[in-house]
């Protein structure tokens, strides 16, 4: 059965006789002008002592014979018509042809010994040339070749020779034995050829099967994995929608004045719904990268303050485990051609990595030139890796050591993103690892291009929030709640709307100067529909997304129509940030 959707690899394998009719109708296409040629041949040296009507007569019926063949068997039946029919007349036509052929040895007696020799050649040459033909096959091969073969011997045998001098009388008996078993010779070599015809169809046949086998067993798992996106898009949407509530309200809890208690609370709060919220990016990361919409800023990038500033920021992670973590980096210099900020991503997963699973000891991160290309390492004196896992580590969700599923430990996705990241960029990944030993994994980047660019940059003026009127259109009550409670605190005034009608009405009495609108509204809507209705009503109306979903194609979608996207739960900064970017994009 064959998956839906799914185009076949190749045709399917024809049968046996199809495959000889295909070869006989490229054959019956290409040859009669060479065997006129040898009939004209045998009728020009019959002429010498046969009366011109009777050879004309006998070069008719063979070219005749030559004309049905082609009219008949020039083009093989479709793969799926029956070829019974078509079989029968190959073989039949075939027959007519060396009866044709045959009845030349009428001629034969009045030939002399150069005569019977040229004859003998071409008939022997033709019925030599058949076994490739017609493939070998029993019936189209013998209904030519016996005639032909059979009559030439018995005229060798039993045609006298002429008294005289040079007569010799064993010379056509003997003729007459060596065309018998020549026959049976090339008999035997068409078996041959049509077995092995048989081999190759079989063969065919069985390639065809496993091909089959293959694309179903990809389609499946092609079906399987759009069916794991959908469902880990789905279930980030529902995690993320409660998930965005209690961060909105968690962020307007801080704009006010709290207790010791109250923000200790908050804090260990803010902490819990960090984790969390780092976890479900991580599955809109793998979407992201699934829906080829990750983009990369390639230049030529310094690498050693970038590893720096990575050992910085995980020593006190090494040295609550009580490990050392340390940086060799052979040149200050050390550059590459790659963006920088998804390469941090994957060093820092990698790094993460190490020191989760590196229960004592030493992790190192290094650095150096390899024939003119960065090459990083990050290596450690940990578990290891058993070898029948070492495949398997780059897999979504795939952990050692883990069958609790311990949150603390993550979901198992590190590894996958920095597969797909290397992928991106380039990056030539490898990993070796013993277990009991440890584990490293190198990093082999592009070289660079160009000269380091100036990397000074001004010290990040913390977002604001403008003062402005926002329409807010989220289908769910609690986030409208606690968008407003935050926005509000926040000096904004807010609108809320839980439609797009609803938000056309209240824009129509109010109009604002931003909205904030949810990708999937209920039924059929979403705030890519609604943002098109407000700016017909408002033309130029700034806007942006936010959502909860991590479908590629949502994705795609969003990034289509040129509006901002932000994911659940939003960080107040990361909201600030996108709102003064639309709002200054509008002026």
């Amino acid at each position: 059965m064959v998956a839906p959707g799914a185009q076949p690899l190749q045709a399917p394998p024809r049968p046996v006789a199809h495959e000889v009719l295909g070869l006989v109708a490229r054959h019956v296409s290409r040859i009669p002008f060479p065997v006129f040629l040898a009939a004209l041949l045998i009728a020009m040296m019959a002429l010498r002592t046969h009366a011109l009507p009777v050879v004309a007569a006998w070069l008719g019926l063979t070219t005749g014979v030559l004309v049905l063949r082609w009219v008949f068997l020039r083009r093989p039946p479709p793969s799926h018509a029956p070829h019974r029919n078509a079989m029968r007349c190959a073989i039949l036509l075939s027959g007519l042809n060396g009866v044709a052929h045959a009845s030349s040895m009428l001629f034969f007696p009045g030939m002399g010994d150069l005569e019977r020799a040229v004859l003998t050649m071409l008939l022997t040459g033709l019925s030599s040339a058949a076994v490739s033909s017609t493939a070998g096959h029993p019936g189209i091969y013998r209904a030519y070749a016996m005639p032909v073969m059979l009559a030439l011997a018995a005229a060798w045998g039993f045609t006298p020779e002429p008294v005289g001098p040079d007569a010799k009388g064993w010379l056509g008996p003997s003729m007459g034995v060596l065309l018998v078993m020549y026959l049976a010779i090339l008999l035997s070599l068409a078996r041959d050829n049509h077995q092995a015809l048989h081999s190759a169809v079989d063969m065919r046949g069985r390639e065809y099967l496993l091909n089959e086998e293959l694309r179903q067993a990809l389609a499946q798992a092609e079906q399987a994995n759009a069916a794991k996106t959908r469902f880990l898009a789905s279930a980030s949407h529902d995690l993320r929608q409660p998930l965005h509530t209690l961060s909105l309200f968690s962020a307007s809890l801080n704009t006010g004045e709290l207790s010791p208690r109250g923000q200790a609370i908050v804090n260990h709060m803010n902490s819990a719904l960090k984790a969390l919220g780092e976890q479900l990016s991580g599955l809109l990361d793998l979407s992201r990268l699934d829906a080829g919409i990750v983009e990369s800023r390639l230049r030529t990038t310094a690498l050693a303050p970038l590893l720096t500033q990575m050992q910085q920021a995980c020593a006190p992670v090494a040295a609550a485990k009580g490990l050392r973590l340390v940086l060799e980096c052979d040149d200050d210099l050390l550059a590459a051609h790659t963006d920088a900020a998804h390469l941090n991503r994957i060093v820092r997963n990698l790094l993460d990595n190490a020191l989760k699973y590196c229960d004592a000891g030493t992790v190192w991160i290094r650095a150096g030139w390899r024939g003119g290309r960065a090459l990083i390492t990050i290596k450690d004196t940990g578990r290891g890796i058993p070898p029948e896992h070492q495949g398997r580590v780059f897999e979504e969700f795939f952990q050692l050591d883990n069958p609790e599923r311990d949150r603390g430990k993550g979901l198992g996705l590190g590894l996958s993103i920095v597969q797909r990241l290397s992928q991106l960029l380039g990056i030539a990944l490898r990993l070796q690892s013993e277990p009991g030993v440890g584990t490293e994994v190198t990093l082999l980047l592009p070289p660079p291009q160009g000269p380091l660019p100036d990397t000074s940059e001004p010290d990040p003026v913390p977002p604001t929030m403008p003062s402005c009127h926002m329409l807010v259109i989220d289908d769910e009550a609690n986030v409208r709640t606690a968008m407003e409670a935050l926005l509000t605190s926040m000096g904004c005034r807010v609108t809320l709307a839980a439609c797009t009608d609803e938000a056309m009405r209240l824009a129509a009495l109010d109009p604002p100067d931003v909205v904030l609108a949810d990708l999937r509204l209920r039924g059929d809507q979403s705030g890519i529909k609604a943002i098109r209705k407000l700016r017909q009503q408002q033309p130029g109306l700034p806007a942006l997304l936010i959502s909860g979903d991590t479908a590629p194609e949502r994705l795609r979608e969003a990034r289509a129509e040129g509006l901002i996207l932000l994911h659940k739960p939003v960080a107040v900064e990361t909201l600030l940030t996108a709102i003064q970017q639309t709002l200054e994009g509008d002026a």
